[in-house]
């Protein structure tokens, strides 16, 4: 549920802040169309948090047969959705005419995306060594009752929380550089 918060949070934050501080900017030539920015960000907000995870999830239940296509599965799907998240705050800054990431936002980006996998790839080993101590040889058998019926401990729970923030500290970057362009700009 964190992650569902923290997305909406960034979206919502990103185009509340530009409005904000383009309210008066460049005024007289009407330089940002904002329904459409809002629209996408209300329907990518729905991609990424409903239609990706069933996406996610078909994938777990219908391809994972193994300890390696599980951990690669979630690994990868974890990384997918940060990327889609970060394309998603790109597209928002280019419908509402702001700065395109310099280096220093992918540097921030690729660092992130490196911890995220590395979290990712922790929790999903968690996660696996407590189905084999509920399901033993039969993990497998049933995915879908293996996977509902696993609590995942306090550690791999801990560690999702700390996953999502991580996730979102590229985009939160990129709001400050954003800002910080703005200002700049109208102050010319």
């Amino acid at each position: 549920m964190l992650h569902y918060i923290l997305v909406f949070i960034i979206y919502a934050g990103f185009l509340g802040i530009v409005f904000d501080l383009k309210k008066g900017y460049r005024a007289d030539k009407n330089t940002v169309n904002w329904p459409p920015a809002v629209f996408f960000g209300c329907i990518y907000f729905v991609l990424l948090t409903a239609l990706y995870e069933k996406f996610l999830v078909f994938i777990l239940l219908n391809v994972v047969n193994s300890h390696g296509s599980f951990l690669a599965f979630s690994t990868i799907g974890s990384g997918m959705y940060m990327v889609l998240f970060s394309f998603g705050m790109v597209a928002l800054s280019k419908l509402t005419e702001c700065k395109s990431p310099d280096m220093w936002t992918y540097i921030v980006f690729i660092i992130g995306l490196a911890i995220n996998v590395t979290l990712m790839f922790n929790v999903a080993t968690l996660n696996y060594a407590e189905m084999v101590k509920n399901f033993g040889d039969a993990v497998f058998e049933d995915f879908y009752t293996t996977l509902s019926h696993t609590t995942r401990t306090d550690t791999a729970n801990s560690l999702l929380d700390l996953k999502w923030i991580v996730m979102c500290i590229p985009s939160v970057f990129y709001i400050i550089q954003i800002i910080k362009s703005i200002k700049d700009n109208s102050m010319e």
